[in-house]
């Protein structure tokens, strides 16, 4: 149905679990990342009809124990599978080694995204963890290696700058298993998607620092992170405690065996009626969601910001990143090794 569903590797990794040599288009939508809130008001709310009774297009989620949400108060139905990284994780087995020094710890910001940019003082983040935790590997999203006030603060602190690649490369997933499954260390300045990942891990986890403002966020929003899960919040966090609560938040628990996660996902039959969904009928709802948007209606989440104060050219290329692309034909099995794209310029 959506290319959602593709991001970050997330039905590549799916596949791959299965066994499969290419993905697929799934029946229904699946949740694409940690969200403090619930996936339904966020990650599902451009699509409102969709599980409102449990039936054929369905809203594949991580947990059912996060602490952000309560299923039981949704109207709509939700199916808690686990992250796709759990599959991934499970499937790959041993951790990569380190190549060098730089390799055992990876700086992990917050990120933006095309429609919001993430403002703050990034030369004095980049420099705290200088002087706390040396040279290091620093992640930034694609978006934030673009901008040089972003880029240039950790490169001028000595820091070694990589990306995953497009959220629609099918290797994203692999390159973050790879990069965080070989650090002894991962620092956010926020608790989010891959702090939660490396926890998952056993990997030692740090979360602190100038938390920064996203555009379009709220003075609280990163507030009530904090409140919900306290004992993720800290330079020194215990190892044991972070994985457990980070399990709960994966849906390790949730995890299916392979007949019915195909069962879920919709490829335990033909995938004409979901192919033919993701061509014809998903390009039209996502051009009237990103019209509605621009117009200012329905309202952003609170982790989002207005698409009103975007001039029109960004605006449309960042509306044109959710049209359907074809689904690769080749992607990395279970174990490969894929690493992390240097960006241009860094310190190596």
């Amino acid at each position: 149905m959506e290319s959602q569903n593709h991001f970050y590797g997330h039905s590549a990794a799916l596949a791959s679990y299965l066994g499969r040599s290419r993905p697929r288009h799934v029946r229904g939508l699946i949740q694409h990342g940690w969200t403090a809130l619930s996936p339904v008001s966020t990650h599902f709310r451009d699509f409102p009809h969709l599980g409102l009774k449990d039936g054929d297009s369905r809203l594949l989620v991580w947990s059912h124990s996060s602490r952000a949400w309560d299923p039981a108060a949704e109207r709509h139905h939700t199916t808690p599978i686990a992250a796709p990284f759990v599959y991934l994780a499970a499937a790959s087995g041993a951790l990569p080694q380190p190549r060098d020094h730089r390799d055992e710890v990876v700086l992990m910001p917050v990120h933006g995204i095309q429609t919001q940019r993430v403002r703050g003082d990034h030369a004095g983040l980049a420099r705290l963890w200088r002087d706390r935790e040396g040279e290091a590997t620093v992640c930034l999203y694609a978006a934030d290696a673009e901008d040089p006030e972003i880029a240039g603060a950790y490169r001028a602190a000595g820091h070694r700058l990589v990306v995953l690649g497009d959220r629609m490369d099918p290797a994203f997933l692999w390159r973050l298993w790879t990069m965080v499954g070989r650090a002894r260390r991962v620092v956010s300045n926020r608790l989010s998607t891959p702090v939660v990942y490396a926890a998952h891990l056993g990997v030692d986890v740090g979360v602190y620092g100038d938390a920064l403002r996203i555009d379009g966020e709220g003075v609280a929003d990163n507030d009530r992170v904090r409140e919900l899960w306290p004992e993720l919040h800290g330079a020194t966090i215990d190892p044991a405690t972070a994985k457990a609560i980070s399990d709960a938040e994966l849906g390790s628990a949730y995890q299916k065996p392979a007949q019915e996660l195909e069962e879920l996902l919709g490829w335990d039959r033909a995938p004409v009626g979901s192919a033919v969904s993701y061509w014809s009928t998903s390009p039209a709802r996502r051009a009237v969601v990103n019209l509605r948007r621009r117009a200012g209606s329905p309202s952003p989440s609170p982790s989002e910001a207005a698409p009103s104060s975007l001039s029109f050219a960004a605006w449309f290329r960042a509306a044109m990143s959710y049209l359907p692309q074809r689904l690769p034909r080749e992607i990395p099995q279970a174990g490969e090794t894929r690493e992390p794209v240097p960006v241009s310029g860094a310190v190596l």
